[in-house]
């Protein structure tokens, strides 16, 4: 049984990572026929699709009126997207920021921080859930910057490659498919791990602030380590970053939208913390060094493991 799932863990991993690259190599094709930037395709492109894994368990957690389940869900992604994915790129690729992409990545971080600090606001200070009306506002929000950048870059792009109709529609449905077999193998991938784990005789608990916790970001870890391996440094940083603000403005607001969210938690509140902790961290960076290097990397990751570690000890507090 071990053997089985040891193989079925290992193949779907090899899934995984040619999915993931051959999505990087026709991204890169869509934004040069588009004439838009590596950044916009990851914002808007990437960032939603490899989003579905959040929208999914979301979704499904509001419906059974779980709703803290989906916030957990949105933060402890949006943590794992900057300082886990960003983290381990730096650390074995390095990554470069183009001077052109600073002010809207800027923009993604101050908006989700703010997004944060109203939420933890909103639930402690004036112990209100997420309702209706506020996930609507969140997923105008998400398509007012839909549209920012999609026009913005349509604009500032630096014009249009010779890339034909033929290409770029074969291209569009090269990355389709590979978007499908990325969330499927990524979907084996948790689902084997766990079952390994369990057979293993690992904690519920370690397995829970692990492998799932990190299971619905494994999409965008396979697709941005691609990417910055083949040093496409901005369809890495547009889908790493485009998704936090996916997860916190469509995610998060198509489940107040469907039942309100309460978050009350010590862990919750810690998550958010720790979220916008990333968020500052990641614009010191971006805004001064311009880079992030193996230091940086290593950094990014230490402080994804005291937040892992912050978390499971919060968690054993609220057990007890």
């Amino acid at each position: 049984m071990v053997l089985i799932e040891a193989i079925t863990l290992l193949v779907s991993l090899a899934i995984l990572s040619k999915s993931s690259s051959v999505v990087v190599e026709n991204a890169v094709k869509l934004s040069k026929f588009f004439g838009i930037s590596q950044v916009a395709i990851g914002f808007i492109l990437l960032a939603v699709s490899t989003s579905l894994p959040e929208l999914s368990v979301s979704v499904i957690s509001s419906t059974a009126g779980e709703g803290a389940i989906a916030a957990g869900n949105v933060f402890g992604s949006n943590i794992a997207n900057i300082l886990l994915i960003l983290g381990i790129g730096a650390f074995l690729y390095g990554l470069k920021i183009g001077k052109n992409d600073l002010k809207d990545i800027a923009i993604v971080l101050v908006l989700t921080t703010i997004i944060s600090v109203y939420i933890i606001f909103n639930s402690t200070i004036r112990n209100q859930a997420l309702g209706f009306l506020e996930g609507i506002i969140l997923i105008l929000l998400f398509g007012f910057y839909v549209i920012y950048i999609f026009r913005k870059k349509a604009i500032d792009g630096d014009g249009i490659e010779q890339v034909t109709k033929k290409e770029a529609l074969y291209s569009f449905l090269f990355f389709s498919a590979s978007i499908i077999l990325v969330l499927v193998s990524a979907s084996f991938v948790v689902d084997s791990a766990v079952k390994l784990a369990k057979l293993l005789n690992i904690a519920e608990s370690f397995i829970g602030a692990t492998i799932i916790a990190i299971g619905t970001s494994l999409p965008e870890l396979a697709i941005d380590l691609q990417a910055i391996r083949k040093k496409q440094y901005g369809l890495a940083l547009g889908d790493a970053i485009g998704s936090t603000m996916t997860n916190i403005t469509l995610v998060l607001g198509t489940a107040a939208v469907i039942h309100p969210i309460s978050i009350v938690l010590p862990v919750f509140i810690a998550a958010l913390l720790f979220a916008i902790i990333s968020n500052i961290v990641l614009f010191y960076v971006a805004s001064v060094n311009k880079q992030l290097k193996r230091f940086g990397g290593t950094l990014f990751l230490l402080i994804y493991i005291i937040y892992l570690i912050t978390i499971f000890y919060l968690q054993i507090g609220e057990l007890g």
